[in-house]
């Protein structure tokens, strides 16, 4: 008698069956309930608190006289959508230099503040409220959202840093 791979599809159809239930329990987790109630009127909300954020152009943060001096020739960025945050990638193709500036969405620095906590470990304090993470990282404040800005011209030492100051600067006037 030969032994049937029917219990074992089914074993493996259980395991993707309740892997796909953890995963939708937890995604569900913090979000509000359907039937929740909203907040009462006057209670300290206003309509443009609640109103939803315009989407951030991040490629246009930056312009190429901006971008070209510190990297060279590049692809004009490469963005990744976020809520109404994102990113852009300026990259050389040639030397592998780039910039690369995130942009948290509204309300990530609802506080005005970084979180005080790094997401990259070990951080060393910067002018203007900017905090320098290991790889030419620097975090900082743009209004009410908690972004970051990168450049890679040097691996082995801080020289970007300046240049990194000069942008978050351009940044922060243009959000």
């Amino acid at each position: 008698m030969t032994d049937s791979p029917a219990p074992a599809r089914w074993r493996q159809l259980a395991v993707r069956a309740a892997a796909l239930g953890l995963l939708l329990t937890a995604a569900a987790c913090g979000s509000p309930a359907a039937d929740d109630d909203p907040p009462a009127a006057g209670a300290g909300t206003t309509a443009a608190a609640d109103a939803p954020a315009e989407p951030v152009d991040v490629c246009a943060l930056l312009t190429p006289d901006e971008v070209d001096p510190v990297i060279g020739a590049n692809d004009g960025g490469r963005r990744s959508d976020g809520d109404d945050g994102g990113s852009c990638v300026w990259e050389n193709p040639e030397t592998y230099h780039s910039i690369t500036v995130s942009i948290g969405d509204a309300g990530t620095a609802a506080s005005g503040e970084l979180p005080a906590e790094s997401d990259y470990g070990t951080t060393e304090p910067g002018p203007d409220g900017i905090r320098f993470a290991p790889g030419n990282i620097a975090e900082f404040v743009a209004g009410n959202r908690s972004c970051e800005l990168q450049v890679v011209t040097s691996v082995t030492d801080e020289t970007d840093r300046p240049t990194i100051v000069r942008l978050i600067g351009l940044v922060r006037q243009r959000l």
